[in-house]
Parts: C-alpha cells; structure tokens; sequence
C-alpha cells in the first residue's frame, strides 16, 4: 500500500486500502498493511501505465502478477468496498469477496496484455483463488502458470496438473531460503522454520512429489522447473550471497540433471564440498557446510548408524 497514497492528492480517490492500518494481524500477513483497490478504475489505468514501464525495460516471455497474501476482511472492511458490493446486492460473503478478486485479476491481466502488445502467459501464486476444488472456476489453464508454495505434499499439486495447468514449484518446506532465522515479528523462530539445509533442497524433486501424489506421468511436461525464494525480512545486501550460495547450487542440479531417487544428497557431497570452495576461490561469499578438515579427509565425516 505505502507508495499508492498520491492517488487522493491527484484526484484519483484511494488506489490502496487498510494502508498501515492497525492492528495489522486483522489486513494483512505481516506489517505494514496496504493493498490495492479492486472498485477504483483509477487502479487499472495506473497498473497500465506500471506495465508498460516494465515491457519498456524488460524483454520476457511471460509475466508474474504476483496473487499472494491478498487479505479478504481488508477489503471487507473498507467502506469503499461495501458500498461496491452493495450496489451489486451482495453482503461481502467469501465467495463474493473471490469473485471480486477474480474480476480484478481479469481487468489487470487486460493491462498487461496491452502494455505488452500481445497475449502471454501469466504467473500466479497458489492463494485462495486456486485452493482445491475451485481453482478453473477463476482462472484458465490456457492463461496461467501457477507457481507453488505451499508444501511439497499439498493435495492441489496434483490437482493443477491433473487439470492441466502448468506449474513452477518453490515448497517453502524446502525451497524457502529464508527459513530458519528467528521470528522479528515476536520470539522464537520464523513461520517456515526449521533451516533448508542443501541436502533438503537437493532432494526436493517436483516430479517426485507429483508422482507420489499418483501423478501421471505423461503429464510430467506441465511441470515447467522450479526456484528458491529468498524473501527479503530478514536479508540485506550484508548477507545474502552467504544465505543463497552454495545451497542455490544444489537447486540447480536438482533443476537441470533431475538426479533418480536413487541418487541422494550423499553421492553429491564431495562435489558439493569441491563447488563451494571454487565458489570461493572465485570471489563469492559461499557459507561454510562442513570444516576444512572433512574437505582433508573425504568421507570420514559422516554419523554412524547402529
């Protein structure tokens, strides 16, 4: 929200609610609160000028929209909003809150079209939109690619490709690089705790998880690769090539080779351990994975098992 207030001051009415509102657990996933208005035209014409800022500077063959953490009583509770709906004879039910969603979805898709001169594909984070059972009643397998961040045994895996929608996976219970550090919105640790060491983020193979979904494997083709998510709460400039690097390495030989399962981390440690030192050598702050005498002495660093 912080950055659309200038729309009042233009005479363009309020581009962004529940901005900075309080208390910020009710309108959104963390602080500060804000977003975008569904029920002011004047939102469209600026996310066109926006889009075509974008394509000016950006040559690309698809285009992320975003879609995530959008929060329904937000918009619930705007007066702006209510009126909107009560025009319409509605009460602000789920079902109508995701219905308006969708209509803004479709408006701005239109923009970025425009702003594009041609029609390409778009990306969408799994949200409420795309929740089990009701995902084609508000999005076209033909239009989006959906990009998935819930777990790697999440039910709606199966269900976007079984309904032939393309997907990108980033499970944060493997490829959320931020995990692990403690919580700064209280105490203890962050939400996707515990820490994605690179073994879990070699490991973690989208057609696995498909498969032990009961995927069909001819519709492995939807599964379009993957990316780690480093998101930026807790990361600066000071730290995140150490937070990225050697453990992005794992995820793009998980991406490009797509070891068999039988394949573990353990055939590709002394690589692993080989790589981060030339990562090194080359400039690039790689994190430590093991000391420099397990690197001396391969393959006597490992637990016994009884």
């Amino acid at each position: 929200g912080n950055g659309w207030q200038f729309g009042e001051k233009e005479g363009k009415g309020k581009l962004a609610v529940c901005v900075n509102q309080e208390p910020w657990q009710e309108f959104c996933v963390e602080p500060p609160c804000g977003q975008l208005n569904p029920v002011n035209p004047h939102v469209y014409t600026t996310l066109g000028k926006l889009y075509q800022d974008f394509f000016e500077l950006f040559e690309t063959d698809m285009f992320h929209m975003g879609g995530d953490e959008v929060n329904l009583n937000c918009w619930n509770s705007t007066e702006e909003i209510q009126e909107a709906l009560r025009r319409q004879g509605k009460t602000g039910t789920e079902e109508e809150l995701l219905e308006l969603w969708k209509n803004f979805q479709d408006q701005a898709a239109e923009k970025v079209y425009a702003a594009a001169g041609k029609k390409l594909p778009l990306i969408l984070w799994t949200n409420s939109l795309t929740e089990k059972g009701q995902v084609e009643k508000f999005l076209s397998n033909q239009e989006y690619i959906i990009q998935i961040w819930t777990t790697g045994q999440d039910a709606v895996i199966k269900e976007l490709i079984d309904k032939d929608f393309k997907v990108i996976f980033s499970n944060y219970d493997a490829w959320y690089f931020d995990c692990g550090y403690s919580s700064w919105v209280g105490e203890g640790n962050n939400w996707c705790s515990p820490y994605k060491g690179w073994q879990i983020v070699y490991e973690n193979s989208p057609k696995e998880m498909y498969r032990s979904q009961g995927g069909n494997p001819a519709r492995e083709s939807l599964i379009l690769g993957g990316e780690a998510a480093m998101w930026a709460e807790q990361v600066d400039g000071a730290a995140v090539i150490h937070k990225l690097w050697p453990r992005a390495s794992a995820l793009g030989e998980r991406l490009w080779t797509d070891p068999e399962s039988s394949q573990t981390w353990k055939q590709a440690e002394i690589r692993m351990i080989n790589h981060r030192n030339r990562l090194v050598e080359r400039g690039i702050e790689a994190d430590a994975l093991q000391p420099e005498w397990c690197n001396q002495n391969e393959g006597l660093c490992y637990t016994k098992k009884n």
